[in-house]
């Protein structure tokens, strides 16, 4: 069952030990904010910079439901773990933690074409006050699973997604994001676009990258948000 992050005004899906929520989705009366930085910032000054545009738009940084990470570099299994060890700190030293669990949603990939050289802030989402006719929510990417053919892992990756929005639920409304660098486009149609519904007008928001654990090509994540904003550091 989804955990209740009250201080941020959203429900997750959370786990012991574990280092971000499966997805989150804003309570009823609130929305989401999709927020992307101008440039993707360093860990520490992204995560300094997020809690600085909270205080300026009046919120608490227990609103914040998901993060969009880059890293230079696919890592090593004990580098990711080293990592998330690292991430975890931050996260509970600026206070978001809810009942001991992590709740924000992430999505960590790394960019081909990026400029990125040490793990960064590309985006935060983040829960307001308002609403739409549909309730807002971000989902943590969904990484491939080895091995198996494109086909396959594609329906999985679908499977696991379309599980967890309907522990929130939550269905198939806007921004579906792919990070790849394969020549999955045929496959793409068929595959995931067909699953969608109406929501299929909106195609993918595509990003040349790769999730970040060495060996690994393809992540999928999603997320419906009534607000985007880029952000200056």
């Amino acid at each position: 069952m989804p955990e209740h992050n009250k201080a941020g005004n959203y429900r997750f899906l959370g786990a012991a030990g574990r280092p971000f929520s499966g997805g989150a989705v804003a309570d009823p009366g609130f929305d989401l904010v999709s927020a992307v930085f101008e440039r993707p910032l360093p860990l520490d000054e992204g995560l300094e910079a997020a809690t600085r545009h909270l205080r300026e738009v009046s919120r608490p940084v227990q609103a914040i439901a998901g993060f969009e990470l880059r890293v230079g570099a696919p890592l090593t299994t004990s580098g990711f773990e080293e990592f998330n060890r690292g991430y975890v700190e931050r996260l509970k030293s600026i206070g978001l933690v809810a009942d001991g669990l992590l709740p924000a949603a992430r999505t960590n990939v790394a960019a081909e074409l990026s400029g990125v050289s040490e793990p960064s802030v590309y985006a935060i989402h983040y829960t307001v006050p308002g609403g739409r006719s549909r309730p807002a929510f971000v989902m943590s990417g969904v990484p491939e699973e080895k091995p198996a053919d494109l086909e396959s892992m594609l329906t999985s990756m679908m499977r696991t997604l379309s599980g967890r929005m309907g522990e929130l639920g939550v269905s198939w409304e806007d921004a579906i994001q792919l990070y790849g660098v394969d020549d999955v486009q045929a496959l793409l149609v068929d595959h995931v676009l067909r699953q969608l519904g109406p929501a299929a007008i909106h195609g993918i928001h595509w990003f040349p990258s790769r999730p970040p654990i060495e060996g690994l090509n393809l992540e999928i994540d999603v997320r419906s948000a009534g607000t985007e904003l880029i952000l200056q550091a």
